[in-house]
């Protein structure tokens, strides 16, 4: 993990944790404390001053400051069955659980790859993450989970029977993170039944435990994908029963009654026959032939564009981007299922203000995140598999911004 090398603050515990592992693995799985030490400190790009600063510590008197928190950071890994000190040799080496853990996330293990001035990407399981966010803090829970796919695939997924108790689950700890008046975001898709032309109501059930569980549906939106596949094949493009699905579903909800939200942040340009109309001193009096009695001067004022509705249209054939060149030329591999930045950036403007902090549990390529430090943002993202997480940085490096 890199970083800025004038990093002057001393990092904490959970931040060192991710890179102590990473060092371990780099000597070959086991290496002496002062050489770890020595490792950590070039990895995330430590300062001279920080990594010479020394402090008082009681009856050990003067000790280094950053070998102390590398030194905490090795309990830490002890305590978590991550790494292991070889009983007198000096010695420490990673065990099975911590090489796994840099492959995959393990239950109950939360590591900091990277952060920003505005925030920090964990990498760890959706349920364990949620224990790092404070309750009570977040604005705006905005997540595209794993969707019930009849195939595995490599991110992640749950058959669509047992879908909901597996959300369900996840989702508890939601309400009580989020601000008074926060929201949560969640973007889902139709599943099609295993062998048959029909679609599951499972999105139906899950809003319903949703519900149940105090969290209300404020407003259904609708994302258009004009460039998606007909899928499936063998009912759309085999048989021809079915036409091709344009549309993924989004919710917005909420366990408080009046959640955050100004539309006036999301207003659309207005069409030249607006314009027109507005410059004209809008409309005249007349009594339309649904009934509707406009009056004089309606539609007249100028409001800087006009209220979107809640269908929104953004194709997603990003092929050749930033991050798609910058994942393959690092070796990585590129999130399979990225949505656009129009829809985080949307929602973000719509249920948040600037320094609100936005939190995706199923980070993802860290689209979100991204977007919300372009917008002003504080943000906490967590994804379970390593190589999507690293691959997301790549995201902030482009743009220049300190990583620690």
């Amino acid at each position: 993990m890199e970083s800025d090398p004038k990093r002057s603050s001393a990092p904490t515990q959970q931040a060192l944790l991710f890179p102590l592992l990473e060092s371990m693995a780099d000597e070959g799985g086991r290496a002496r404390s002062k050489r770890l030490c020595d490792k950590v400190a070039k990895r995330i790009g430590v300062s001279d001053e920080v990594r010479t600063r020394r402090v008082l510590a009681g009856k050990a008197g003067s000790i280094n400051e950053f070998d102390r928190s590398v030194r905490w950071a090795q309990q830490k890994a002890k305590a978590l069955g991550l790494a292991e000190p070889i009983t007198g040799t000096g010695q420490w080496r990673l065990t099975g659980k911590g090489r796994g853990a840099l492959r995959e996330a393990k239950p109950g293990v939360v590591l900091t790859v990277f952060t920003t001035d505005n925030g920090f990407a964990l990498f760890a399981r959706a349920e364990d993450a949620i224990g790092m966010v404070d309750d009570g803090s977040v604005q705006l829970l905005l997540t595209s989970p794993p969707y019930p796919l009849l195939r595995t695939k490599e991110y992640g997924n749950v058959d669509e029977k047992t879908y909901v108790n597996w959300f369900m689950k996840i989702a508890d700890q939601w309400p009580r993170k989020l601000t008074a008046d926060g929201s949560i975001l969640i973007n889902t898709m139709d599943v099609w039944m295993p062998g048959r032309p029909q679609v599951s109501l499972y999105q139906e059930r899950l809003l319903l435990a949703l519900e149940e569980a105090g969290i209300n549906l404020c407003q259904r939106f609708q994302w258009h994908n004009p460039s998606k596949l007909p899928s499936p094949a063998e009912w759309v493009t085999v048989r021809r029963v079915r036409v091709k699905p344009g549309l993924e579903q989004i919710f917005w909800l909420s366990p408080h009654e009046h959640p955050y939200a100004d539309n006036r942040q999301v207003l659309r340009k207005y069409s030249q026959a607006m314009v027109d109309r507005i410059a004209a001193g809008g409309e005249r009096k007349a009594l339309r032939p649904s009934g509707f009695d406009m009056a004089a001067g309606s539609f007249g004022n100028d409001n800087g564009g006009s209220i979107p509705d809640n269908l929104i249209s953004a194709a997603n054939t990003e092929s050749n981007s930033n991050y798609i060149s910058a994942c393959k030329a690092a070796g990585l591999p590129v999130h399979p299922a990225r949505f656009p930045r129009a829809l985080p950036e949307f929602f973000i403007k719509l249920l948040s203000r600037a320094g609100d902090i936005v939190f995706d549990p199923f980070g993802g390529s860290g689209t979100t995140a991204k977007c919300a430090e372009d917008l002003g943002r504080r943000w906490i993202t967590s994804e379970a598999v390593l190589e999507y997480v690293l691959g997301s940085r790549l995201r902030f490096r482009q743009s220049g911004l300190a990583l620690d």
